[in-house]
């Protein structure tokens, strides 16, 4: 079949798709989106705050887009295939080399098509927009096609990543933050761009939900915390942090707070009152710890599997046991040996699976039950290593 003909395709069905997708983001989310008009080629670029984001450029762009996203989703199976018989989505390997993604992110922008990504790379985990590759701004200012910059507001404490597929129905909104046409970016310099990207994208959910209070109603909301905060302010025990409903409390000194359907803890001995300054002062602990780190094991988690991901469709398992992060190297089941020098690139998919890319690989760490794997990416960021986050 021709090119021409398969772009017809997915064009037809991204506009049969689109009420669907106005429907059900409104029962969902109560989201409310512009509607704009744009026409392509366009280079989208989005705030990641949520699983459901590429839904809400759906809603807003009348203008057919394909989406970079991560190779996992090409190796479903009969939904993978669907999934590029309708939409042909750019894969990107996650912790692995972003090259032959931006290949043909500009390939199908100099053919006149229109590409979205989430220059994060990865879902916030804290409601704060994430830094993005600095080279962004290099592809934004070459690809020939109109920047447009898109953010979305109450996304996160809709969806908070670290809650896995659980939803809360707020008040979610999204709009075109910035339209910068090729003339235009051919008189910015890539920096000037990058700020203009991280200007128009930036949101900070906590900053924003303090000033407005809107209620996000759910069940069991505070579940599924201790994937992020795995540390207790009070008493600074690691891994002894529990979620139950609304309840987050630490098992050996019983700090307790519930999590409220606005977003805020509240408790008696309440040390921070959000998710992202408690995140922040973790953060300094983590960095501590890599600081003073001698021998010893810096994190180390138990039931975790290890698989080798050959390409894009397929990943082999390599074992059962832990993952071991000393200051020099990464220890995983299998034997594998990873020395943190040749860390290519690190990277988490959902609350808790880890890619990881070394030397020309890729491997993927997958957790039994909840388990905070973010932490290795902070840890490994302190200790000199590339953790990338997207394109």
């Amino acid at each position: 079949m021709e090119h021409a003909d398969i772009h017809r395709r997915h064009t037809i069905i991204w506009a049969l798709t689109r009420p669907a997708a106005d429907a059900i983001l409104a029962a969902k989310f109560n989201f409310r989106g512009e509607k704009s008009g744009l026409k392509g080629p366009l280079l989208i670029l989005s705030n990641h705050c949520s699983d459901w984001d590429p839904g809400f450029i759906v809603s807003s762009f009348r203008e057919q887009v394909y989406f970079v996203t991560s190779e996992h989703l090409l190796r479903l199976g009969p939904i993978s295939k669907l999934l590029v018989w309708a939409q042909d989505p750019i894969a990107r390997q996650k912790g692995g080399s972003a090259a032959a993604a931006v290949r043909e992110i500009l390939r199908r922008l100099k053919s006149g098509y229109s590409v979205c990504f989430f220059p994060e790379g990865n879902r916030t985990w804290d409601g704060v927009t994430r830094p993005f590759p600095p080279a962004t701004g290099k592809l934004a200012k070459i690809c020939g096609a109109t920047l447009v910059t898109y953010k979305t507001e109450g996304a996160y404490l809709s969806n908070p990543r670290w809650a896995g597929p659980s939803l809360r129905r707020g008040r979610v909104r999204g709009a075109v933050a910035g339209v910068y046409p090729p003339e235009k970016l051919r008189s910015m310099t890539e920096g000037e761009i990058n700020d203009a990207i991280a200007l128009d994208l930036y949101e900070d959910a906590f900053a924003r939900a303090r000033t407005e209070m809107t209620p996000f109603a759910g069940e069991r909301i505070a579940e599924g915390l201790e994937t992020l905060l795995f540390t207790c302010p009070k008493c600074g025990a690691m891994h002894r942090m529990v979620s139950a409903d609304d309840l987050f409390y630490c098992s050996a000194c019983g700090y307790r707070v519930r999590y409220q359907p606005t977003g805020f803890f509240t408790g008696r001995d309440m040390i921070f009152d959000n998710v992202r300054d408690w995140n922040y002062w973790q953060d300094g602990k983590i960095e501590e710890l890599c600081r003073e780190a001698g021998k010893e094991p810096i994190f180390q988690d138990d039931g975790v599997e290890l698989f080798s991901v050959t390409t894009s469709r397929g990943a082999r398992s390599l074992g059962r046991g832990s993952i071991t992060l000393y200051r020099d190297r990464l220890e995983m089941p299998g034997g594998v040996v990873i020395p943190l020098c040749e860390l290519t690139g690190m990277s988490i998919r959902g609350a808790s699976d880890m890619f990881i890319g070394v030397s020309g690989d890729s491997y993927q760490v997958c957790a039994d039950g909840v388990c905070c794997t973010a932490k290795y990416l902070t840890a490994c960021s302190y200790l000199g290593c590339p953790v990338s986050f997207g394109v």
